[in-house]
């Protein structure tokens, strides 16, 4: 089960890093077009899309560490669906703060990576941007994508 977990985590990982580059493609023909395309949109979304792959890798680890510590502690005990919802309430607290410690480690990545675009002038802050704003559509894509070939 773990080794499964794994595999789909590796192969949603790999979609996800497949959007991203057609998102950083379609960003350097959008600039192409328009006659403003220089090395700084490729390094932009370069690091856009690093972050972004970076920052899911990131959130993946911490609900597998939260399953984890969730499933440790339970210690493989059968439970009734009323039950585990009781014990899932009473141990909220840790599932949730590990999530939430993982969120501002992204944000501050996320934030972090702006900033260095627009500082150093080696990325264009844009281009840098907008794989960052896909993060979520890319992974609902992903979603679905799974789900397709999960039925």
């Amino acid at each position: 089960m773990e080794t499964e977990m794994k595999n789909n985590k590796r192969s949603d990982a790999l979609l996800l890093l497949l959007g991203e580059i057609i998102v950083s493609v379609l960003i350097s023909v959008v600039y192409l077009a328009i006659g403003r395309f220089d090395l700084t949109v490729v390094s932009g979304s370069i690091l856009g899309s690093l972050v972004t792959l970076l920052n899911y890798l990131i959130l993946s680890n911490a609900v597998n560490k939260a399953l984890d510590n969730y499933l440790q502690l339970c210690q493989g005990k059968q439970m009734t669906e009323e039950e585990a919802n009781e014990f899932a309430q009473k141990h909220s607290l840790e599932i949730k703060a590990a999530v939430s410690k993982s969120y501002a480690i992204r944000t501050l990545l996320m934030a972090g990576s702006l900033v260095v675009a627009f500082i150093t002038g080696w990325f264009n802050p844009l281009a840098t941007l907008i794989p960052l704003i896909m993060y979520k559509p890319l992974l609902y894509a992903v979603e679905l994508i799974t789900k397709k070939r999960g039925e």
